[in-house]
């Protein structure tokens, strides 16, 4: 059975050598049961204290997670001390998705894949997947957990939103091949996610299991292409959501062997019958956060600890309790619900996946400190950051001929934005637009919620929102209360009172909840670059050049008018 699985494992997409697939088979072969589940674990790693990634490393895991947002100190350090004190290299995971929050903190400020989709040049995402390649490796990074490849189709999902490339299929797929290539260029493994798609249910993996309710006509033609054709051309991981899809359960009939309630990070058919039968997948699977009430709410852990892994994953990401899941694998192996033929698939893939990556050559260790210029926060990363804010920047509608602002007409301007700004996980920073105005001769006073307004004292009003879709967000509606007050004051508008307009350095859809907003702005993320090219945008300095990668009238004909 492993001599098979090896010689289909040399070929598409890890394409090892016969050095690589020597190393695999040797490797494999002196692996004690311990060691086997261990390789098929990805620990979080919050605390990189020596004493506390001892831990992971006795139980001989495949890999650990950290958070890109660390020092670069602490990451480098933890990454040097990992990779030098295991038998075998590890894989190095992050998350890379260059929103405020996921990016290597050392390195550019970049904006999100929303950002690049409308530029509609896939330039744009070649240069991304370059740039979390070249960042992350310096820090220890061997694979991000990127691009999404979800389909931002339903205006009400936070969790997709402006992570996705929009809801364009062949602009996703085009903007998923482009990034991949330029992560794999610069030696990152290449990957994409929510596998069987999100972007329908409104709600968050975190929170909840979610559906995908295409049929699976709709289903074949959107997400299926998208894999399809990511596959085709050479992605090496898929990361399985917890995300369902029923209407493959009723297409299969009495042939499923999964019911339908179980997302794919646990349903055999969509992670070994599709995914790898159907659409010829021979990479790696991993799953999402197995901390997720998304999994965690489908029966006893217990159960679901191998479930996933017998379903067709091949590393469970996080495990809440690291000697307690692989208990629960050891368990799974004991009572049937896990094959070792099944354990010893999944290993070989994690070790293919390392060979392809020739981390059995390097060690996986961070790049050299010399390269620190070429890699991190360079020139041309901020170059790059800059043209496609630039390109982005989408003016919705304008009809009452607003734009540009000129400090001889609109000098006096009322802002009203958010005074502090948060993350799930932590505040954001404040946003720089009123001083990038003031420096431009304006005069910005920022509106404080319950404050009577009086339109002699101001030429224009602006609104400035900066939220960006998130994991376990619930809310990017347009926030009248924290803008005005608590009711009546949430029902006020500027616009009632002066010309007006409204902009949105996050979530494209929030037109939605204000179509007779005559002047609507979308710059989708809100990281430095963003702020300056809407700026520049806003005063006439350059074009409103974006294309909009979703319908931003969220299907309301009146919000256009």
């Amino acid at each position: 059975m492993t001599k098979d699985i090896l010689k289909k494992l040399a070929g598409h997409p890890f394409n090892l050598d016969d050095d690589a697939a020597g190393w695999v088979k040797s490797t494999f072969e002196r692996l004690s049961l311990e060691e086997k589940l261990g390789q098929i674990v990805l620990p979080l790693c919050r605390d990189l204290s020596v004493e506390s990634l001892s831990i992971p490393l006795k139980r001989h895991v495949g890999g650990v997670h950290r958070m890109p947002s660390r020092s670069e100190q602490e990451l480098r350090g933890s990454a040097e001390f990992l990779q030098s004190h295991t038998a075998i290299p590890l894989l190095m995971s992050c998350d890379i998705e260059f929103s405020e929050k996921s990016s290597v903190a050392a390195g550019t400020p970049y904006p999100n894949q929303m950002v690049i989709a409308a530029t509609g040049d896939a330039e744009h995402a070649r240069r991304m997947g370059a740039v979390a390649a070249r960042e992350g490796g310096y820090v220890g990074f061997n694979v991000s957990w990127t691009p999404v490849a979800d389909l931002a189709v339903n205006f009400r999902s936070n969790v997709v939103n402006t992570r996705s490339f929009g809801s364009d299929v062949a602009t996703v797929m085009a903007m998923t091949t482009a990034y991949q290539d330029g992560a794999r260029s610069e030696g990152f493994a290449s990957s994409i996610k929510h596998w069987p798609g999100d972007g329908l249910d409104d709600r968050d993996q975190h929170f909840a299991t979610t559906h995908n309710t295409m049929s699976m006509a709709e289903w074949r033609d959107s997400f299926g292409k998208i894999y399809a054709d990511a596959i085709a051309k050479g992605v090496q991981v898929v990361m399985a959501g917890h995300i369902t899809l029923p209407t493959y359960t009723a297409e299969l009939g009495s042939a499923a062997r999964s019911p339908a309630h179980m997302p794919a990070t646990l349903n055999y058919d969509l992670t070994t019958t599709l995914l790898r039968e159907e659409l010829g997948f021979n990479g790696l699977v991993v799953s999402d956060a197995s901390g997720m009430v998304g999994f965690n709410a489908r029966g006893a852990r217990r159960d679901l600890v191998p479930l996933c892994i017998a379903a067709g994953c091949d590393i469970l990401l996080f495990p809440d309790d690291l000697d307690e899941d692989l208990g629960y694998l050891k368990d799974g192996l004991e009572n049937g619900v896990l094959t070792q033929e099944r354990v010893d698939e999944a290993v070989l893939r994690v070790l293919a996946l390392k060979a392809s990556m020739k981390l059995h050559q390097s060690g996986g260790r961070p790049w050299d400190e010399a390269d620190r210029a070429r890699f991190v926060g360079s020139a041309e990363h901020g170059e790059w950051s800059r043209s496609a804010s630039e390109a982005a920047i989408t003016l919705v509608k304008d009809t009452q001929a607003l734009l540009p602002l000129d400090p001889a007409r609109h000098r006096r301007i009322l802002l009203a934005q958010l005074d502090s700004r948060m993350s799930p996980s932590g505040p954001l920073p404040q946003l720089q637009v009123a001083d990038l105005l003031r420096e431009r001769g304006f005069e910005v006073t920022l509106h404080r919620r319950g404050e009577p307004i009086n339109p002699a004292s101001h030429d224009i009003g602006m609104y400035l929102m900066a939220e960006e879709g998130v994991s376990a967000k619930e809310n990017l509606g347009p926030h009248w209360e924290d803008l005005h007050g608590l009711f009546p004051h949430s029902m006020e508008r500027l616009w009632a009172y002066l010309p007006t307009v409204y902009v949105s350095l996050g979530t494209p859809f929030l037109l939605y909840h204000m179509p007779e907003c005559k002047t609507f702005v979308n710059g989708y993320a809100a990281v430095t670059p963003v702020q300056q090219a809407l700026v520049k945008a806003l005063v006439g300095e350059i074009g409103f050049v974006g294309r909009s990668p979703i319908d931003p009238s969220c299907r309301l004909k009146e919000a256009m008018l």
